[in-house]
Formats: structure tokens, C-alpha cells, sequence
């Protein structure tokens, strides 16, 4: 009597399984290594399975064969499964239409890597997992492969690396790297622009490195022309929007000078106190209470509790006794 074992070249056993295997919806691929390892179990499941003497019908055989073999896989594939996506930063203010991962976000929402972010017509501010404030302005989209790695497909961002957190913008001109800084990079078409209030810039183009020191604002193109360079001021113009999205201020309970600090970070102009007085009682004052507004606005309305009053001189700020 011959034997009638199943063989891996039968066609009936072929066709079984791909009528089997055609039902499984696709999963991400496990490593390599373990690819491999499951390559291995199944052929030495299959060799066991298709050695035995078949005392049943070879289909019938053949699908239970498939049916063992399909469990196994599945097993192993949520052994092995890719772990879930790293956050990389959370939401700190939304204004107006803005998705990510085409949906909008709340404050607090985790955003993850390899996640898009669109803008639209909103503006969005986002503290980084690894430290520092980015804001995205309308009209803007972003990735993040990693935190502080971000890339620029359009639009303009701005970042603070406030206790020298640090950032890496890819865009198709060229790669954005901070040293310490505030600064705005803008991407439209075939012009990449970057202005930097403080610290510096390194735009590298694969050829070399574009610096670009506080003060300054470089633009790229996409052809061989040298970088154009101009002066570039620390408030209003390029900043402007940034300063109306920064993120809430909590000054219940905080020196009335770490407020005034911050307002000096988040708007580019120099605080200076007119005398030594006012300088004391804006360290000896502590807040109370809570507001939200934007720096200048805040500014103003944080004073009226104070025995202290402000006025701008260009760039500067200008805190003095009285209202």
C-alpha cells in the first residue's frame, strides 16, 4: 500500500491554505530575527504534520495542517508586535482649526511620532517631551520622528529651547539645528527663511553648514545662490504670532519679577527697571490670583495690582514706581 501523506507540493493542500491564509488582514512585519524564527517553527510544524500517516481525506488533512499553523502565527506575531508609537509632546494651547492625526486636539493631548499636525487656519503651542516651546503657525505641517526631531513640510514654527532643550527641523532645503536659542523658520515653496532673536542657528545643507547668529535672518532657495542675509528685529514682524499663542503663565503664588521675566522672553524686548526701588518691590512682590492673556495684555493688567507701571521704550520695557 502506498503512502498518501500530505505534501507540502500538493495542490489540494495549497489551495486550502490559501483560501485560509486569504482571510487574515495584514500585520506589521515582527524584526527580522523573528521572522526567522517563525519561518523555522512553521516548516518544522509542517514537516511533523505532513510526516504522519493521513487516515483522513488529504483536503481535510491539509486544512487542519494550515489551521495549526495559522494559530501559531498569530501567536507570534503578538509576541513580537512593534511597540506603540513614543510621545513626543503635549498640546498647551490651541487657537482656531487644527488637527493632528486628523483630529482636533484638546489641551493636554499627547501627540505622538509619526503623527501629522496641520494648523489650517488655527495655530497651535506644544511643549515638547524632551524639553522647550514649539509653536506652529497657520497654514503649517509638521512631523515628529522623534522629540526634538520634527520636519517642516510648510509653514512657519518657532521654538524656544528655554533651559537648553534642544531641536533638529528637517526640511527639504536643509536641516535646522538649534544651539540654545529662539528662532522662527519659515518654509514657502522653494524659500526657507530663519530668524533667529537669540542664541544661533545652524541650517546644514549637506554642503556645509548655514550659521546664523541672534539679530540675523537667512534665507536658502533651492538653487545655487548664496544665502541672503539681513538684519532681523527681536519683537513684532516675524514674531508676533508666536507671542500671541505662548502658553499660559500661572503667576498665583510667583514673584511678581518671574512674571516680568517671562514677559521679557515671550515678547524679545529687554526689561529694565528705572530705579533700584522699583527693582526691589518687583521681587519683593509675590501674585496672586490667575489670568490668561497674551504677554502684553497681561502685562498691563498684572501691574494695575501693583504699585508699579511700565512703558515702552523701542525695545525695551521700562518698569517704574506709579501707575
Amino acid at each position: 500500500m502506498s503512502d498518501d501523506s500530505a505534501k507540502p507540493s500538493d495542490p489540494e493542500a495549497e489551495r486550502a491554505m490559501q483560501s485560509l491564509f486569504a482571510q487574515v488582514q495584514p500585520r506589521d512585519l515582527p524584526p527580522a530575527a523573528d521572522e526567522a524564527e517563525i519561518r523555522r517553527a512553521l516548516f518544522a510544524e509542517w514537516d511533523a504534520i505532513t510526516g504522519r500517516r493521513a487516515f483522513l481525506r488529504r483536503a481535510v488533512a491539509a486544512t487542519a495542517a494550515a489551521a495549526i499553523l495559522l494559530a501559531m502565527f498569530g501567536a507570534l506575531l503578538l509576541r513580537t508586535g512593534s511597540a506603540p508609537a513614543a510621545v513626543v509632546a503635549s498640546v498647551e494651547r490651541v487657537r482656531g482649526d487644527v488637527q493632528i492625526a486628523g483630529a482636533a486636539p484638546a489641551i493636554g493631548a499627547e501627540v505622538r511620532s509619526a503623527v501629522r499636525i496641520d494648523t489650517h487656519s488655527g495655530q497651535v503651542a506644544l511643549r515638547l517631551a524632551n524639553g522647550g516651546s514649539m509653536r506652529l503657525a497657520s497654514q503649517t505641517r509638521v512631523t515628529f520622528a522623534a522629540a526634538g526631531r520634527a520636519t517642516l513640510d510648510g509653514g512657519t514654527l518657532y521654538f524656544d529651547s528655554e533651559n537648553g532643550a534642544a531641536v533638529e527641523v528637517r526640511t527639504p532645503l536643509g536641516i535646522v539645528r538649534d544651539m540654545g536659542t529662539q528662532f522662527v523658520a519659515r518654509l514657502a515653496g522653494e524659500r526657507l527663511e530663519v530668524a533667529v532673536r537669540d542664541g544661533r542657528v545652524a541650517i546644514d545643507r549637506g554642503s556645509g553648514a548655514v550659521d546664523v547668529a541672534a539679530g540675523e535672518r537667512v534665507s536658502v532657495t533651492s538653487g545655487a545662490a548664496a544665502p541672503r542675509r539681513e538684519r532681523s528685529s527681536s519683537f513684532g514682524g516675524d514674531w508676533d504670532w508666536a507671542e500671541r499663542v505662548a502658553p499660559p503663565f500661572e503667576i498665583n503664588g510667583r514673584p511678581l519679577i518671574d512674571f516680568l521675566q517671562w514677559v521679557e522672553a515671550q515678547t524679545g524686548r529687554t526689561l529694565e527697571f528705572a530705579d533700584p526701588n522699583s527693582e526691589r518691590v518687583a521681587r519683593d512682590t509675590v501674585l496672586m490670583g490667575s489670568m490668561d492673556l497674551e504677554p502684553m495684555p497681561m502685562l498691563a493688567a498684572v501691574l494695575a495690582t501693583t504699585d508699579l507701571g511700565y512703558a515702552l521704550d523701542g525695545d525695551r520695557i521700562v518698569i517704574r514706581a506709579g501707575k
